[in-house]
């Protein structure tokens, strides 16, 4: 798993700040000198799956039922405005499966406000007596 050291290597340097065309030329001459350059494109792959997992830890999706999109737009703002999150920074997207209101999750934060899971939470309710 050499490839995921170069790769975390990279995004490191990235982070702190060097540019990524010069962080990633630096690598590739050091891939050179080392004889190892065929580990490239394996190492850009597992930059890319790094970068994956780190956008979708830090990205917050709001899933609206398309009946009530409006009222879960407004209501989603309303938290996003009390956590200091801009709504630019949530991806917003309609789910079949919601039966009406909304979920807004990412960034270790779950807000389900969705008709589906007060009727589950009733269903159990009825269900465990």
């Amino acid at each position: 798993m050499l490839e995921n050291a170069y790769a975390q290597a990279l995004r490191k340097v990235i982070e702190d700040g060097k540019s990524p065309k010069v962080a990633l030329s630096a690598l590739h001459e050091e891939l050179l000198r080392r004889g190892r350059q065929t580990l490239l494109p394996r190492i850009a792959r597992s930059f890319e799956r790094i970068a994956e997992r780190e956008r979708a830890r830090n990205t917050l999706t709001l899933s609206i039922s398309g009946t009530h999109s409006v009222r879960a737009k407004k209501e989603a703002k309303e938290i996003l405005e009390a956590m200091h999150i801009s709504s630019e920074d949530v991806e917003v997207r309609t789910d079949d499966n919601l039966i009406g209101g909304w979920r807004l999750e990412g960034r270790e934060h779950l807000y389900d406000t969705s008709f589906k899971k007060h009727l589950l939470e009733l269903y159990k309710r009825a269900t465990s007596t």
